[in-house]
């Protein structure tokens, strides 16, 4: 008996390595010598665990850039009390980013604002293809591109204003109204909590007859009257009303075998991620899932080299600390990596001149922090709209230009990443089209006539008359190709 399970034992062990097949590339640091635009550790990604892994790297004695993406600092950027980061009773999830952001910084690591499109690992050295057009050779790469919010794949879903997976993006927008979380884990705890401040009633719509939330996530619920939870429900509908805003939630009672519908202001999604790997899924090995894969109790991915960190390659902890810690494993490896395949300093010496370092790339790193604040007043040439009568004014004598207006407010993680963004594709319309600014918090009066619901939101006025809205997070690339429909 004890034979026949080692055997079966060794057989699993033996399936599980032969899922993971390291690619045979060839590597010669004299190739690095002819090539330019050359970062020796290329992180993707600034969560915890790109941040952490650009400071393990600049410490091992090699230049490291961070290639921040689209939403830079990760979902950490949407959290707010966090309660178990190493050395903290308690900090907002905003503020370890921040300082993580300073630390990497003040080691030497360099930020670049774009996001990568497409890479090639097929030879040493690769290569990274990004949004903005560029292309970056890297001797090393580190994968920290994090996970995404999942979304619930019914009718109705994208289709209504208040459907949201930020409670303290858009929760401000639910003043008094009843809104529903769906999930059972402690982000939906989260998420509820921070709409207690806002909505009136908020149900936290369960699937399974349990929580699978923390026992102490579950305990802080006790504290607040306005928050109760469904057990047993799945939303299979979204309903909204002739305004084209959420009214209800079709819900199927899994006890009943009932479908009903349940009346709500706005739809708040907590129900997990996804890892942010379809970039990479082609060059390296993947589970069935879409997490990287990787060696043993490394960083390393099937690619020599490569290596994965965070929540894109971790389908099992996913928490912040656990982040930071395959970080700095992989700027450890990063290190270990080209200290083996020749990068001495001698070699680092003569590749020094064909590093990354364009003037302009480094103006715009540091216009993009993600520690820049958003205060209309510190962005040229983009005007401040302060009550309803000034855009009507500025909307009514634009003549045939675009009127672009960024909705925003100072408590959205994502309208701080959109902030930089906005500022770099108005300098680059010049007088083609007129862009604006809206803080939600302070002009009331516009958000409510214009049924804005979700910040950030971009609306484009064209000929006196509104003509598009988009909600949520854009790129460079497709806030651009957004805009380019509008302008002459």
């Amino acid at each position: 008996m004890k034979m026949n399970y080692l055997i079966g034992l060794i057989g699993v062990l033996l399936s599980l390595n032969s899922c993971f097949e390291m690619n045979s590339v060839a590597i010669d640091m004299q190739k690095a010598l002819t090539h330019v635009k050359i970062m020796p550790v290329a992180i993707i990604g600034s969560g915890p665990a790109g941040l952490m892994a650009g400071i393990y790297a600049a410490r091992g004695g090699k230049p490291a850039y961070i290639i921040e993406g689209n939403n830079p600092g990760g979902l950490l950027m949407k959290t707010t009390d966090v309660e178990n980061w190493p050395g903290e009773v308690s900090i907002k999830g905003p503020q370890i980013i921040e300082k993580l952001h300073a630390q990497a910084e003040h080691q030497g690591v360099r930020f670049v604002h774009d996001s990568i499109e497409a890479v090639d690992f097929s030879s040493w050295p690769y290569k990274l293809y990004t949004e903005n057009g560029d292309e970056f050779t890297a001797l090393s790469v580190v994968i920290a591109t994090g996970a995404s919010p999942r979304s619930l794949g019914v009718p109705g879903e994208n289709d209504y204003s208040g459907v949201s997976s930020c409670a303290v993006c858009d929760g401000s927008f639910f003043k008094n109204q009843n809104v529903v979380v769906v999930g059972g884990g402690d982000s939906a705890i989260e998420e509820a909590i921070q709409l207690a401040p806002h909505a009136s009633k908020i149900t936290i719509l369960v699937r399974k007859p349990q929580m699978r939330a923390a026992a102490r996530m579950q305990e802080r619920l006790k504290g607040y009257d306005t928050i109760s939870v469904r057990y047993n429900v799945e939303v299979t509908k979204i309903v909204g009303d002739k305004d084209r805003r959420v009214a209800a939630v079709e819900l199927y009672d899994h006890t009943t075998k009932e479908t009903t519908e349940f009346p709500t202001n706005g739809v708040f999604l907590a129900i997990g991620h996804n890892p942010n790997s379809e970039v990479f899924k082609k060059a390296v090995g993947v589970d069935n899932a879409g997490y990287i894969l990787v060696k043993d109790r490394t960083q390393e991915t099937s690619v020599p080299g490569v290596f994965a960190a965070g929540d894109v390659q971790d389908n099992r902890y996913r928490q912040a600390g656990s982040s930071a810690g395959d970080g700095s494993n992989a700027g450890l490896d990063a290190v270990k990596f080209l200290d083996e395949h020749g990068y001495t300093p001698k070699m680092a010496s003569k590749l020094k001149p064909r590093l990354f370092g364009d003037p302009i790339a480094e103006s715009i790193v540091t216009k993009a922090s993600v520690t820049t604040p958003i205060t209309p007043q510190t962005v040229q040439g983009i005007v401040e709209i302060t009550d309803k009568s000034s855009l009507d004014t500025l909307v009514a004598q634009a003549a045939n230009k675009a009127v672009v207006v960024n909705f925003w407010a100072q408590e959205c993680p994502v309208c701080k990443q959109m902030a930089p963004i906005f500022k770099m594709v108005a300098q680059e319309y010049g007088d083609r089209a007129i862009f604006a600014t809206v803080d939600t918090d302070e002009v009331t009066q516009v958000v409510e006539s214009l049924f804005v619901h979700k910040v950030p939101c971009i609306l484009i006025f064209k000929e006196g008359a509104l003509v598009a809205r988009y909600t949520g997070g854009m790129s460079r690339k497709d806030l651009t190709l957004f805009i380019d429909k509008f302008v002459l």
